[in-house]
């Protein structure tokens, strides 16, 4: 029995879209056809199967394709040597340019690059030789990286950077739960009395899924 409430708000302030289905095979296709369109093809299979206890999938979609407002022409693009941070070489594409937007924080160097309509751009970051990735991301504020980002210094910088595709697939619910989030997976504490009431069991979080995929080529 769903709140009628806990509906309207997410149509009124989430423009979600909600329905009633069977929990059967054609939902699970439904889930999955949804999350691969909203992602222009990127992710697929969200969902290998549904829970017979499963009530409620609640799905967010986000997609960003741009081009870079610099393009990689053919000779900018060379065979070459990627290192990993554990010392790993990988044979890799690298695209070479000159950018104007410098990062240096002392503890990581880099680069600002925009997409075309310069409303978006990505920022890459090296650490440099001895801090580890994980170290200097945990030395990040938001506050540091909100400054770093605001103020890069204009200057050439000669950069190459992998063409490269990377997708993970993580469940959620041990690093929520680290995080102080632990009502809401446990049956007997969660209160979703604002969603609705199940009359056989108490509702609360059994899975939070994160699945994202990114590519990057000499288009952006």
């Amino acid at each position: 029995s769903v709140n009628t409430d806990f509906l309207q708000t997410n149509a009124d302030f989430y423009n979600a879209e909600i329905y009633k289905s069977a929990f059967d095979r054609s939902t699970l296709n439904s889930i999955n056809n949804w999350v691969e369109d909203k992602t222009d093809g990127m992710i697929k299979n969200i969902l290998d199967d549904i829970s017979e206890d499963a009530i409620m999938y609640l799905i967010n979609a986000l997609s960003f394709d741009a081009e870079w407002q610099n393009i990689y022409k053919s000779n900018q693009i060379r065979n070459g040597i990627f290192t990993t941070e554990d010392g790993t070489e990988l044979e890799a594409e690298l695209m070479y340019s000159k950018e104007n937007l410098y990062l240096n924080d002392g503890k990581a160097e880099g680069f600002i690059k925009y997409y075309a309509d310069s409303k978006y751009a990505i920022a890459a970051l090296l650490p440099n030789e001895g801090i580890s990735i994980s170290e200097y991301v945990s030395s990040l504020t938001g506050d540091s990286l909100a400054a770093l980002l605001a103020e890069p210094q204009h200057t050439s910088v000669n950069t190459a950077i992998p063409k490269f595709k990377n997708e993970s697939n993580l469940e959620m619910n041990e690093i929520l739960k680290s995080m102080g989030m632990m009502d809401a997976f446990d049956q007997s504490k969660a209160d979703f009395s604002r969603i609705g009431t199940a009359s056989d069991l108490n509702i609360f979080i059994d899975r939070v899924i994160h699945k994202t995929y990114i590519s990057v080529d000499e288009s952006g």
